[in-house]
This record gives C-alpha cells, sequence and structure tokens, in this order.
C-alpha cells in the first residue's frame, strides 16, 4: 500500500449519546475527511453527529445498541461495502467487531479512551480478556490510560478543534474574574473537591466567581457544599453549555480536579484559548499540563494548596497571561486535531501494511 492511497475508514461507537466520545469521533472524523480519506461514523446522537459531521465528506449510520452495529456492520460485508479499516470506540462497539470481523475480514483498531480494565465485573473481565486479540492495534489516549490498562498500544493523545469566537481566533485578554469549571459532577471528577479549593482560595472576598458548567449526580451535593462552606452567594451553576469556547475564552482560569482524568479534553481545549489551568496533580494532567509547569498542579488531598494556586493566578495577571501563552504553545504543537488525525493515519498505514 502506497503512503499517499486513500483509505475508507469506519469509526464506530455503541450510542445514541453525544458527549465526550462521540463528540471526539465527530470531530475526527472530519479531519480525516479533510485528508482527503473516506469515513463513516457508525453511532452517537442522530441530531449532534448529522450537524457536526462535514456533510460532504463523512457518511453518518446511527446505531445506538450492540445489536444494530451488528446489523450495520453485516449488512456492509454481505453488500461488499467494507472499509480497509474498522475503528472502534469503547467496549460494546469492540464486542460487535468482534462478532463480524469474520465477515468483514478488515483489520480492526480500538481506542482505550478510560483508564480502567475492560468490564464492570469480574465474570465480564475474564471474558473480555480475549477482546485484545480481536484487534490489529490497540490505541490509547495518554500513557497514563497504557500504563493503568497494561495493554500493547499505539499512545496516541487525542487533538481538539482551534476555537473561534464570531469567526475571529480566540485572544487571552478581556477576561473576567471568573474560575471556571467544565466537567461531569461525578464522584470521578471530584467536582466536590472544587467548592473546598475555591473556599481556600478566599477569592470571593476579591470579587472573584466560581462557575460550574456540567451536570451529575454530584449535583445536588455541590448546592449544599457552596452552602455549608459559606460561598453559595459567588458560585453559579450553569448545567450543560453549549457555548464552552466562548466561556473559556471569557474566564481567567479553569479548575480541573480529576486526579485520575484519562486525558482531559476540557484541559486541553482550555489550553487552546491560552486559559490557564490550575489541576489535581495525575492522570493525563501531568502529560497535558505538567510538561509546561508543575507549579500549578496541586495534591488532590492539599485543597488548601489548589486554592493558593487559584490565589496566585488571580492576583498575579502578568504570571497568568505568560502561563496562558505557555499552555496554547504547547497545544498547537501537540494537541491540534490535524496533528492527531495525522497520527491516526500513520497507525492506519502501519496496520495495513503488516
Amino acid at each position: 500500500m502506497t503512503s499517499t492511497k486513500r483509505l475508507e475508514i469506519l469509526h464506530v461507537v455503541c450510542s445514541d449519546a453525544f458527549t465526550g466520545v462521540e463528540h471526539y469521533i465527530a470531530y475526527t472524523a472530519n479531519a480525516l475527511s479533510m485528508f482527503g480519506h473516506g469515513v463513516t461514523v457508525i453511532g452517537g446522537d442522530p441530531a449532534a453527529m448529522s450537524s457536526t459531521l462535514n456533510p460532504s465528506g463523512v457518511r453518518y449510520l446511527p446505531a445506538s445498541s450492540g445489536r444494530s452495529v451488528v446489523r450495520v456492520l453485516t449488512s456492509l460485508a454481505i453488500r461488499r461495502r467494507q472499509p480497509d479499516l474498522v475503528h472502534v470506540h469503547m467496549t460494546e462497539a469492540e464486542l460487535a467487531a468482534g462478532i463480524t470481523k469474520p465477515l468483514l475480514r478488515r483489520p480492526v483498531v480500538t481506542t482505550l479512551h478510560f483508564a480502567r480494565t475492560r468490564g464492570s465485573t469480574m465474570v465480564r473481565r475474564r471474558l473480555f480478556r480475549v477482546l485484545p486479540h480481536v484487534f490489529d492495534a490497540q490505541i490509547a489516549i495518554s500513557s497514563y490510560v497504557a500504563l493503568t490498562t497494561k495493554q500493547d498500544c499505539f499512545v496516541v493523545p487525542p487533538g481538539v478543534p482551534t476555537p473561534t469566537l464570531n469567526g475571529q481566533p480566540e485572544r487571552s485578554d478581556g477576561r473576567q474574574p471568573v474560575v471556571l469549571v467544565a466537567q461531569r459532577f461525578e464522584p470521578e471528577k471530584r467536582t466536590l473537591s472544587a467548592i473546598t479549593v475555591w473556599a481556600a482560595s478566599g477569592l470571593a472576598e476579591q470579587g472573584w466567581e466560581l462557575h460550574l458548567a456540567g451536570k451529575g449526580r454530584d449535583d445536588l451535593a455541590l448546592r449544599h457544599e457552596t452552602i455549608r462552606l459559606g460561598v453559595d452567594q459567588s458560585v453559579r451553576f450553569l448545567g450543560f453549555v453549549d457555548d464552552l469556547p466562548a466561556r473559556m475564552q471569557a474566564a481567567s482560569i479553569l479548575l480541573a480536579t480529576a486526579d485520575r482524568e484519562p486525558f482531559g479534553l476540557s484541559v486541553v481545549e482550555a489550553m487552546a484559548t491560552a486559559l490557564p489551568v490550575v489541576a489535581a496533580r495525575g492522570g493525563g494532567h501531568l502529560e497535558t499540563v505538567g510538561p509546561v509547569t508543575s507549579d500549578f498542579l496541586y495534591d488532590p488531598t492539599d485543597t488548601e494548596a489548589g486554592g493558593a494556586a487559584l490565589r496566585r493566578l488571580a492576583l498575579d495577571p502578568v504570571v497568568r497571561q505568560a502561563y496562558g501563552r505557555a499552555l496554547r504553545s504547547r497545544y498547537q504543537a501537540e494537541y491540534t486535531v490535524d496533528r492527531h488525525a495525522r497520527s491516526l493515519i500513520d497507525v492506519y498505514r502501519r496496520v495495513l501494511n503488516g
């Protein structure tokens, strides 16, 4: 196979949602298409996928369950419309690809998006041990994921789109006195600690606000925590937002509290807008923010240190702007969608060339 051959690539997820993984698939598919490859996406919320995918370059097929994905893949095989390569995401899609691989007779690549072993129970984990043998390659979104899952992987960090606001590149000036949290309110994200860190910073007394973008099981507990710590007047709950790039451009600091974050897309999205980041030390944050500086990574058990990092950045605009510019430079060097797509194509060609 020559290095310039156009590839037909199939991305598969068993889902009718449009959260982190589906969003990643959508903009990655668009980037692969822009490089001249044929791309089909199976799965994800039909309305969101249809509006996000480039209709002139990416084909979309709905499939919300493993059974429906098996039907679609089987239909492609019967009609002899197999792609050159199948790229699957998350366990249910992996199972569907494993079932249909003898029909498709095409290489299958999977991406490991989570820093945990496949399967929620011991029985399922034992059953899923055979899955890696189905794949022609595994891709981890970070070295942390590769090490945690103990799988033989290519490490290919995701890229995120370069943000724009009203058609103009994001700028690092004109920011508001706002600390932004943008993540799911779930226990593994440790969002409750964001309230403790915020209270420790004392920034509410300086006229700053904490804005929480997201929802989840910890929503009510978060509200109670703001009242318990006496900071409820300075905290705003935004719910899910569809204008996150604009909010990142307007805020002054992003606070990321998950110490076992597999990668941290919101952190890299912040880096793309030159938004300074204070993050719990651990997981993917060591690979994204860490190489720029460790000064604003805090021990997740030491919320006082997190509060001090917030305060230092908030009260020193010179440091804040320099740090934001350095984060943006790292984004431009390592985490653009184009760079990610090229890295994926390199993996695909290595697989197809045996």
